[in-house]
């Protein structure tokens, strides 16, 4: 009887729904004490810039005389009961995992001035070990290049999202990212809760201050992300469901022939009414600030590592 309860897929499944609920203990922990007012601060990463491209080939009716060097970004989210990381951004293995892509797709998309996250943690002092856990956007390649470089940090992520990434292929994913033994997964779901719009959502410490949304489209399983402090102002991280601010102010998402090209959504009209649903919301609310993940100008113009909120 003990053989048989012990098969390597029992203990798979034994060791994952463990894993997953000692992760939603550490982030739940002491979620009756008593905020002190100064609950969330967080810290863009810039992990790397692409080496540049015109702002047509970025965003539908983007300016074909303007030129984009689209950043590469992971989030450090403090909050006293634990420490998030958003995004992971460029790792210290990316030369060699873009060795997947053909050599069109590396020319597409080359990156440079790569500065991998966990070296500029522990470069400010900070131990990567005190991070909490990692919440990937989704999982193409760029979010979650530095995955190995936190190994045993408790990675959140649906199951439909880690489906597809395992199963897909360059240049939207490479499977060597997230193939180690030392990536702690912790599959999650949403849950059918409201939020500012969108069906499905997930309150992270119970104080709406971390809200998780779904906005699947781009990939089958992307999230976003609001951040709101105590003094009022929220923050929207909607992933790669744009690229640029300039696609939520005009509702446009990316040109049709990226998308053909390098087939950049895995559902090009889910995406777009995901993008339909951020520009309304940003019409109702004028003061939220949406950050695109790559948008250089909107994440430089918040605090950038080492300096937070």
């Amino acid at each position: 009887m003990a053989e048989k309860l012990l098969t390597p897929l029992r203990l798979k499944h034994f060791v994952a729904l463990i894993t997953t609920l000692l992760t939603s203990v550490l982030l739940y922990a002491d979620t009756t004490r008593p905020l002190d007012g100064t609950q969330i601060s967080f810290s863009v990463i810039i992990t790397g810039q692409s080496s540049g491209s015109l702002e047509a080939m970025v965003v539908d009716g983007g300016a074909w005389t303007t030129p984009r060097q689209l950043v590469h970004t992971a989030v450090l989210i403090k909050h006293p009961r634990g420490t998030l990381l958003w995004d992971s951004g460029l790792g210290t293995q990316i030369e060699e995992q873009m060795e997947a892509f053909s050599w069109w797709q590396a020319q597409l998309f080359k990156v440079e001035n790569v500065n991998p996250a966990v070296f500029q943690l522990r470069a400010a002092g900070i131990s990567p070990e005190h991070i909490s856990a990692i919440i990937p956007s989704h999982m193409h390649w760029d979010h979650v290049s530095a995955l190995e470089d936190f190994a045993g940090i408790p990675v959140w992520v649906q199951a439909a999202e880690h489906e597809e990434a395992t199963q897909g292929n360059p240049p939207a994913f490479i499977t060597s990212q997230f193939d180690s033994k030392q990536i702690n997964w912790a599959f999650f779901t949403l849950e059918d809760v409201h939020y500012k719009g969108f069906d499905r959502s997930r309150d992270i410490y119970g104080d709406e201050s971390v809200v998780l949304v779904d906005l699947s489209g781009h990939t089958r399983g992307q999230l976003g992300l609001f951040l709101n402090t105590p003094e009022g102002q929220s923050y929207f991280f909607i992933g790669d469901t744009a690229w640029t601010k300039l696609g939520v102010e005009n509702n446009r998402g990316r040109p049709v022939f990226v998308d053909w090209l390098v087939g950049v959504d895995s559902h090009y009209e889910n995406n777009a009414a995901q993008l339909n649903k951020i520009h309304q919301l940003k019409q109702r609310q004028p003061d939220l600030i949406i950050v695109p993940a790559h948008d250089e100008l909107v994440n430089r113009s918040l605090p950038v590592f080492p300096e937070f909120l």
